[in-house]
């Protein structure tokens, strides 16, 4: 199917409308000027102080590591200019899915879901991203009641060479009963693997890659994931929200390596993923699209 709106052949095309926030860079916060935002100290501070009290991350302390298959498809319509996600192929990958808020037991919670790609053309040798349960509009975080249930998106849109683009995934599985609790994640998965689908919004139905969780971590071996140390130069985070991110990232490895936090700053770079290449013509007919409620267009240049 081909994209929403125009674009050049093989990439995706960017709309004429946004539901983003407007960009503001300023200390005045008028939309345009550039500058540092002065509310990035107090973003900075606020997640330094929250990981340093929690001893570890200053959201989305309650998860469970996985070792998962990431296996990206035949997508002739959708180019980024990054091997690891324009070529057909498998690796393995270690993801992590989590609580936003870390609300206790099965409460309704911004689900996260964090997977790292190996990426040799990125900087530090690694794509981290980071997706959360949203509702509409897709920028804003949403309480899920499950792992297996909901849209899980990136929010902050990447500003790519067509325009803005967000990712996308849905579980593969949408009827399957699982809970928001990441304890029950494990005796889930091994009974049977999680599966999702990933894709990007404005390519309605149309799958970029499948996910499929299948081998919880040893228990105490964690993963630590972070969209801004590794990023790629083909996708970057926007505006006023990656001044945000950059600032509550930051402040959130400081806080984990506080004294007061008691724990050492883990490593940012554990848990590369190896590529091995696969014939995609295995994959189950009902599983090669994106369920209809994945919206139909991408937002346009900001």
């Amino acid at each position: 199917m081909a994209p929403s709106s125009a674009g050049r052949p093989g990439t995706p095309g960017p709309a004429a409308t946004t539901s983003e926030p407007p960009e503001t860079s300023s200390r005045s916060g008028t939309p345009g000027r550039t500058g540092t935002p002065g509310w990035a100290g107090a973003v900075h501070a606020l997640a330094r102080g929250a990981a340093a009290l929690r001893g570890g991350r200053a959201l989305h302390t309650r998860g469970q590591s996985f070792l998962a298959a990431f296996r990206v498809v035949d997508h002739p319509d959708i180019y980024l200019g990054i091997p690891v996600l324009d070529e057909p192929g498998e690796l393995q990958v270690p993801v992590r899915l989590s609580k936003g808020a870390s609300l206790p037991g099965r409460l309704p919670d911004a689900l996260g879901l964090a997977i790292r790609l190996p990426c040799g053309s990125a900087p530090d040798g690694d794509l981290d991203l980071l997706l959360t349960t949203t509702g509409w509009p897709r920028f804003l975080p949403f309480p899920s009641t499950g792992f297996a249930s909901g849209v899980f998106s990136t929010l902050v849109s990447y500003r790519h060479a067509t325009g803005r683009i967000r990712f996308l995934a849905v579980p593969a599985e949408p009827g399957r009963r699982l809970s928001a609790d990441p304890r029950e994640l494990v005796p889930a998965v091994q009974a049977a693997p999680l599966r999702f689908v990933l894709g990007i919004e404005g390519f309605h139905r149309r799958p970029l890659a499948y996910l499929t969780v299948h081998t919880p971590f040893p228990e105490g071996e964690a993963q630590t994931f972070d969209p801004v140390v590794n990023s790629h130069p083909a996708l970057q985070l926007h505006g006023w929200l990656r001044q945000a991110r950059a600032a509550a990232y930051a402040g959130s490895r400081l806080g984990r390596s506080s004294p007061r936090s008691g724990r050492d700053r883990p490593q940012e770079g554990g848990g590369r993923g190896h590529l091995t290449r696969q014939d995609d013509q295995g994959e189950q007919q009902n599983s090669g699209r994106l369920p209809e409620r994945v919206p139909s267009k991408i937002h346009g240049n900001g």
